[in-house]
């Protein structure tokens, strides 16, 4: 008997299975257009379907950004070296913990302006700050003595 039902099985599944398959192709088949009546006027822009035009791509928005070089002159670590817009109030850290003589390239996003004031914090407790450095000139940071 479990040969009988495993056959039926079968057998309903493939008539299943062709039934699906043919619902699909009739589905698929478009329906036949009528041929344009003859006019005695030729047909104008208005009466022209517009063509196809491909999808367009969304634009991925890029923020403007520059490399800098910022190098540690100084025999005392640096802790932070924190950058604002000129005329902002949101600073943006750029460097952490950068050893005495080492040197680090990082991306700083500029946006609409290049020119950005600067403030250095020290391992002894000291501090830098540097005014209007615009970073599309001068793409170097040396924090000396």
């Amino acid at each position: 008997m479990s040969k009988f039902r495993g056959k039926s099985f079968a057998f309903v599944a493939s008539a299943i299975g062709v039934a699906l398959m043919t619902g699909a192709a009739s589905a698929q088949k478009a329906a036949p257009v009528a041929a344009p009546a003859a006019s005695a006027h030729p047909p104008t822009v208005a009466n022209v379907p517009p063509a196809a035009t491909p999808a367009a791509k969304p634009q991925t928005k890029v923020t403007p950004s520059v490399v800098v070089v910022v190098t540690n002159s100084r025999s005392v670590a640096l802790t932070e070296l924190d950058a604002t817009p000129s005329g902002g109030t949101l600073p943006q850290t750029i460097v952490s913990n950068l050893a005495p003589g080492k040197r680090i390239s990082v991306t700083v996003a500029t946006g609409k302006f290049c020119v950005f004031n600067l403030h250095g914090a020290y391992a002894d407790g000291s501090s830098t700050d540097s005014t209007s450095v615009d970073f599309c000139k001068d793409k170097n940071v040396n924090l000396v003595e």
